[in-house]
């Protein structure tokens, strides 16, 4: 049987040679109607990115367009990861088959990127050939982040999701095919024409100023920013790049920055349909003698960290204070130092990586990243 890595799953699509040669103004939106053994349970609505993953879009919409995906099963559920399905052996063949694929069934190459494995997204099953993808398709119910850049993202659920728990949480066999099948009936649902957003900047504040070679630069995360685009220059003309990334979340640590140099950013949003333009630049310094104001502030140090969610901030100055961002660029805690020392509490939070940002006023003092346990 095959499989994806540790997971026993196949994952299929069609060669270029048979898409249909459909012209999408937007995102394309597909109802995926789920039967219970005959049994109607629910619909579940999908969206799918042509800027990201073109060619995987027009194959899923050739197939939908030939009725291709009607009667066949989710045939792999795993709570707790997700739900697999397409197969056409599933439609009528023995229960042995269904995910084993058809190996006359043409191929799509992969088109990786940055996009992340997070709660409803819609990504190309495969094996281990990183091109085999054909008809086979699953849903996340949960992040999956050992999957990000190795297999292929071209959609997210947008309505629906109690009904992909409650597939997932079918009773299931040994090799975690339900004991009902869960037949799907595929149909096109009209297209979402929204258009990208421009981000909007967080940090660091315009025109802002730290004695460090590296810096966490965050903005707003957007519910459709499914890719985000930063630059960094050394000029506002963005002539002169020093980093043009992709990324799938809103925040970077930026490193190897030069002492005594302005830089600008900018960044701009894919939602899956449509690129957003950039944002108006803003930018930072890195000044060698240390914050304007500060007389040449003591570095603060952080400790323990990495930390099961207890960090002590060390030679702070009464007032400064203290904020706490996720990876999705939200200020998840604020605290002022009353003295030399500030306990910044995170054991509520869950285990990862966070970024601190130190101010007094206005001013930026320091920056930084804490990991808990």
């Amino acid at each position: 049987m095959k499989k994806i890595q540790f997971i026993s799953v196949v994952f299929c699509l069609f060669a270029l040679g048979s898409f249909a040669q459909t012209t999408f103004t937007g995102k394309p939106m597909y109802d995926i109607q789920v039967k219970r053994a005959g049994s109607y349970v629910g619909t579940i609505t999908v969206e799918l990115f042509p800027t990201i993953a073109p060619n995987h879009v027009h194959n899923f919409d050739s197939l939908v367009s030939t009725q291709f995906y009607d009667s066949t099963a989710f045939h792999r559920v795993i709570p707790g990861f997700m739900i697999q399905g397409g197969d056409p052996n599933s439609r009528s063949g023995p229960r042995s088959t269904w995910g084993l694929g058809d190996p006359s069934q043409p191929t799509v190459d992969a088109e990786f990127s940055v996009a992340k494995h997070i709660r409803g997204t819609l990504a190309a099953a495969r094996d281990a050939d990183t091109n085999s993808a054909n008809s086979q398709f699953y849903i996340c119910v949960a992040p999956a982040s050992w999957l990000n850049g190795t297999y292929t993202v071209y959609g997210r659920v947008v309505s629906g999701m109690n009904i992909v728990d409650t597939v997932v949480s079918e009773p299931r066999d040994s090799v975690d095919n339900p004991f009902l099948k869960m037949e799907m009936f595929v149909s096109y649902a009209g297209s979402n024409d929204t258009l990208a957003r421009v981000p909007v900047h967080t940090l660091p504040l315009n025109y802002s100023s730290s004695n460090s070679t590296s810096r966490i630069i965050t903005w707003q995360g957007l519910s459709d920013g499914i890719i985000y685009n930063l630059q960094v220059s050394t000029d506002s003309t963005f002539s002169t790049t020093f980093l043009n990334v992709g990324l799938g979340t809103p925040t970077r640590l930026v490193s190897g920055l030069t002492l005594g140099q302005t830089y600008y950013w900018r960044v701009r949003s894919n939602n899956g349909g449509d690129t957003s333009a950039f944002s108006q630049w803003w930018c930072f310094n890195t000044s060698p003698t240390g914050i304007v104001g500060f007389n040449n502030l003591t570095p603060i140090t952080v400790a323990p960290n990495p930390s099961e969610g207890q960090f002590v901030f060390y030679d702070m100055e009464v007032g400064n204070t203290i904020e706490v961002i996720d990876i999705a660029g939200r200020v998840i805690m604020s605290t002022t130092a009353l003295d030399a020392t500030c306990v910044v509490d995170l054991s509520p939070f869950r285990s990862g990586v966070y970024f601190y940002t130190i101010r007094k006023e206005d001013d930026e003092v320091q920056q930084g990243k804490l990991i808990v346990e």
